[in-house]
């Protein structure tokens, strides 16, 4: 089986998770650079900028905080980073959600700039891993640039995402259950040689899923009350830290990734139509297709229970997709073309459109 990536990048330089660790920003930033552009989203700076100020203003020589409303794209990161260059500023910052934790990277890629994320929530393992998923301005994914390094801290005050809504926890909790689904296509047990560190994200997702399907109803619970207990803290861990250590062991390894590619597909082609859905959310709807693919559709009737549970989009049409023949055909040729679907493959194929037609089927 093919490797897509050369290198294994695991992590990031240093994991940082407690209440109220985001006053420990400066001291990090002070183990980089003496003077941090700090980028975040509306929402994320109106909860954290008192805290990173009195942080920075400790331990800098000098910061600039800038709101960010946009998506990841090239244009503005390109900006930023010459802003950051003109200014002498030396470490790139994100605070925010998944958009700004991509976006931050991308800052840092051409500033070539060390980065520090914090994340405001947990519905993505964004912060952590060493890709950013590019958008257009507008918002259409154009492709994800992988990095050659990691991100070199991520700060995750536990305090701060216990207050994120739970719809972004739920999206966050689906995105990492991905994860397990979709590197379970290409692994069998009896096998004895896989693309070195597979099987081992192939161990560590299966107890990832386990503990996730097991304790997110708690989780969600203790947020609701207000506390901050080990299992809200084990959920936040388990989907940036685990899910992006999973990534990273994966390596890609010639995973279809149906659930992603699906995302990917749906923001790109029906922009629109989807853009009010979150990222684990349209993962979710995706994985549908994933069981499916694995030859497992059987296991959709858990997934789905579990997703009625949580108010998560059921179907495509849950998520502005039209149930009909010419968006299935779009979604066909996308899929094949953008994942390790061999299309050489008639079977591989078949498949596919069997799985995209069980799909369109649902309601």
């Amino acid at each position: 089986m093919p490797i897509k990536e050369k290198s294994f990048r695991i992590g990031c330089g240093r994991y940082l998770q407690e209440n109220g660790i985001i006053s420990a920003l400066g001291e990090e930033v002070k183990r980089l650079g003496t003077a941090p552009i700090v980028v975040g989203g509306k929402t994320a700076l109106s909860i954290t900028k008192n805290a990173i100020e009195g942080s920075l203003g400790a331990a800098c020589d000098k910061y600039e905080i800038i709101e960010h409303r946009r998506s990841c794209n090239e244009e503005d990161a390109q900006r930023l980073a010459t802003l950051a260059q003109n200014k002498g500023l030396d470490v790139i910052v994100g605070v925010g959600g998944g958009v700004i934790m991509d976006f931050s990277k991308l800052i840092g890629y051409y500033a070539k700039l060390p980065v520090i994320n914090v994340p405001t929530s947990s519905a993505t393992c964004a912060a952590y891993t060493p890709l950013s998923v590019r958008y257009t301005p507008d918002g259409r994914t154009v492709g994800s640039l992988h990095y050659g390094y990691e991100v070199n801290a991520v700060i995750a005050d536990s305090k701060i995402i216990a207050t994120q809504p739970n719809r972004l926890l739920i999206s966050g909790i689906f995105d990492s259950l991905a994860k397990f689904i979709e590197i379970k296509q290409r692994f069998n047990e009896e096998c004895t040689e896989y693309p070195l560190g597979l099987d081992w994200a192939y161990t560590i997702s299966v107890k990832s899923f386990k503990k996730l399907v097991e304790d997110a109803e708690k989780c969600i619970d203790d947020i609701r009350a207000g506390n901050i207990t080990n299992t809200v803290e084990q959920i936040i861990f388990n989907i940036i830290a685990v899910t992006g250590v999973i990534s990273g062991i994966a390596r890609g390894s010639n995973q279809t990734a149906l659930a992603h590619k699906f995302y990917e597909g749906t923001r790109a082609m029906f922009f629109e139509k989807s853009c009010q859905y979150l990222h684990g959310e349209i993962v979710g709807v995706g994985l549908l297709l994933q069981n499916f693919f694995n030859g497992e559709p059987e296991n959709n009737d858990f997934l789905l229970s579990l997703m009625k549970r949580y108010n998560m989009p059921c179907c495509i049409e849950d998520v502005g997709i039209p149930a009909n023949d010419t968006a299935k055909k779009l979604y066909f040729e996308k899929l094949k073309s953008g994942s390790a679907i061999d299309e050489n493959n008639p079977e591989e194929l078949k498949k596919l459109q069997e799985g995209l037609d069980y799909l369109w089927q649902l309601k």
